[in-house]
């Protein structure tokens, strides 16, 4: 009888790495196991047996990460001929901690676990064992039916959902490798994986699973993924009429890190949640060089697996060094520039300018000396500090456009069946007042009371274009800025001694997963300080008073941005909801406009700073 390759590979060799590993997610999404059990043996030296488990609870914000780890002489291990007489029997034991065909138990620490599953689907094909490869996988269980229990410091958690078992070998381990996992997207189950024996994604291996209730409708793809700050991972599979978008991503809070020891002495930082958010969307058109439109959306938030394998360790996640039982202390953030500041007062009213900056008016082809654009932001999109924000499904997006005007909902949903948001990321100034502001006694030069903050004035850019020709444009551009938390600030104002005359010099830096994309100074702003609030005074129909916002506008860097001449072309489109189409059609391909799970980072010096992930 064949060997099985879920049972040791390992006899004696050198050097050598084994890993036998499951993940178990429980049906409310909100809490997993991760159990790991492996055999290293480097070039010289002593070989160890490792136990690794890991806890995560989304509904508490906690996860539980430790190791064990003895001589490699402490393991037992099944080799040679296996039936199926024999399904329940151990792979591998390191003292009372066991992984079968069909289950783990065991305990590290304050940490014990008694998990089985069964059935599941049809696992996917391995890479024959007799291949030279350094390294080779395959599947014990996956999308198997789980059930079982986790016990943390005394506490005893039911858990019922779903399992996927692993066995891996070879001589080294796998130095970049991206993976999601998530067995409840909508009606289906998707794993999108990606390997490279590089330090960097090149010339490595990737593939995406869908598998649906109907096989028929089930299909697989090689995807472009790469690996983000911030705990993000993204796929691409692009082909000539269907274009698929999935993301996976967890906050480095609900992430465990571990240091794994690679047979080239170097180490391998290793990043992992279970309860992590995944992001699907599917992009469809009739010919190459047709428009794509937006095909179909699938969001799932929680009950998604979320790995990353690269060299350096991720920004804010704990990681347990490879000599190490626990994690490392959590990282401190970093200090804010030291300043005098104050909370925030009771809000009034957002009043917001669009095309302020000398660069930004010169990136859409505008004439900077337009008068101020003005528009009211929704009390509703004020989110003070750092958080999510949820991006607006297509439901969400079309009952705000029809509140905006009513007459819209038949043309629009024949033309967009599915319509995405269109994110889109702002880095502003923004002034808060702490009193009355006296508009005669700025003109005179008499400081004013206004404190200074970081803002992100986020944008659903596919309401904002919709609004192109018509006479109620400024609404438009209301509706796409004020969903819920579209407004994220520093959480507490800088407040200039005295008040200001003038605004002051700050620079504005923005960031999407880590990527600088707007870096310009407030001196480029093209209103001195008494315009705008002259013109927020205006906007508003009375005096400015305590609470009351205004947004100084974004300068040049945002991600919807068109040349001179793709500009002029879509100015002679008059059909707005044709120009619509065509902004889809440019979002299915970006990389500048935002999708869920972007993080987004502003910082504006003295005024603070202010981070923000995309989410569903």
């Amino acid at each position: 009888m064949a060997q099985r390759s879920e049972r040791a590979v390992w006899k004696g060799q050198r050097p050598w790495v084994e890993i036998w590993f499951a993940v178990v997610m429980d049906r409310d999404h909100q809490r997993a196991a991760w159990i790991r059990q492996t055999l290293f043996v480097p070039r010289e030296g002593d070989g160890r047996a490792t136990v690794w488990a890991a806890w995560f609870d989304a509904s508490t914000n906690r996860t539980f990460a430790a190791k064990h780890f003895v001589p490699i002489e402490q393991a037992h291990i099944a080799t040679g001929a296996a039936g199926e007489a024999d399904v329940n029997a151990d792979l591998i034991r390191i003292g009372d901690c066991r992984i079968a065909r069909t289950g783990a138990s065991g305990s590290v620490e304050d940490m014990s676990w008694q998990l089985g599953w069964s059935g599941g689907r049809a696992l996917s094909a391995e890479m024959p064992s007799w291949l030279p490869a350094p390294t080779h996988a395959r599947q014990i269980a996956y999308d198997a039916d789980a059930t079982g229990s986790v016990t943390i410091a005394g506490v005893e958690q039911p858990i019922a959902g779903k399992a996927i078992a692993m066995h891996m070998w070879g001589k080294r381990r796998v130095p970049t490798l991206h993976w999601i996992w998530s067995p409840w997207l909508g009606d289906g189950s998707l794993e999108v994986t990606a390997v490279s024996l590089r330090d960097r994604f090149a010339l490595g291996m990737s593939s995406l699973r869908l598998d649906e209730p109907n096989e028929h409708d089930s299909w697989r793809g090689r995807p472009a993924t790469s690996a983000h700050l911030h705990g993000l991972v993204t796929a691409t599979v692009a082909g000539p009429r269907r274009l698929v978008h999935v993301r996976g991503w967890a906050e480095p809070s609900a992430m465990v890190g571990y240091a794994y020891r690679d047979t080239d002495d170097r180490d391998l930082m290793i990043a992992q949640s279970d309860v992590g958010s995944a992001h699907y969307e599917v992009f469809t058109r009739t010919a190459p060089g047709v428009p794509w439109k937006a095909a179909e959306e699938r969001r799932v938030a929680g009950g998604v697996a979320v790995e990353i394998h690269q060299r350096s360790p991720l920004p804010d996640v704990r990681y347990i060094g490879w000599n190490d039982t626990h994690r490392t202390d959590a990282p401190v953030a970093a200090p804010v520039v030291d300043a005098p500041r104050v909370a925030w007062p009771e809000l009034g009213t957002i009043i917001a300018f669009g095309l302020m900056y000398r660069d930004h008016a010169k990136d859409i082809d505008v004439d900077p000396d337009h008068p101020p654009y003005a528009f009211t932001k929704h009390a509703r999109s004020l989110s003070i500090g750092s958080g999510s924000v949820l991006v607006p499904t297509s439901s969400q997006i079309l009952a705000a456009l029809v509140d905006v005007e009513p007459a819209i909902r038949d043309e629009l949903v024949t033309r967009l069946p599915v319509i995405p948001a269109v994110m889109d990321y702002e880095g502003e100034l923004a002034l808060v007042a702490l009193g009355d502001i006296d508009a005669d006694a700025l003109a005179r030069g008499a400081p004013q009371p206004f404190g200074l903050v970081a803002a992100n004035d986020l944008t659903a850019r596919v309401c904002q274009v919709l609004g192109d020709n018509t006479e109620r444009q400024m609404a438009f551009w209301s509706c796409a800025k004020s969903f819920p938390r579209f407004l994220p600030v520093a959480p507490e104002i800088y407040t200039p001694e005295g008040g200001i005359a003038t605004i002051p010099e700050l620079m504005i830096d923005t960031r999407v997963n880590g990527e600088r994309r707007q870096y310009t100074s407030t001196s480029e702003l093209s209103y001195p300080l008494l315009t705008i609030v002259r013109a927020a005074i205006a906007h508003a129909g009375r005096p400015l008073r305590r609470g009351d916002v205004i947004l100084t506008g974004t300068p040049a860097g945002a991600g919807m941005r068109l040349s001179p001449l793709k500009r002029r072309l879509a100015e002679l489109i008059k059909d707005r909801f044709r120009k619509t189409e065509l902004l889809v059609a440019s979002y299915a391909t970006s990389t500048e406009l935002l999708r869920p799970g972007d993080v987004i980072e502003v910082d504006v010096g003295l005024a603070g700073r202010v981070r923000t992930r995309l989410t569903i």
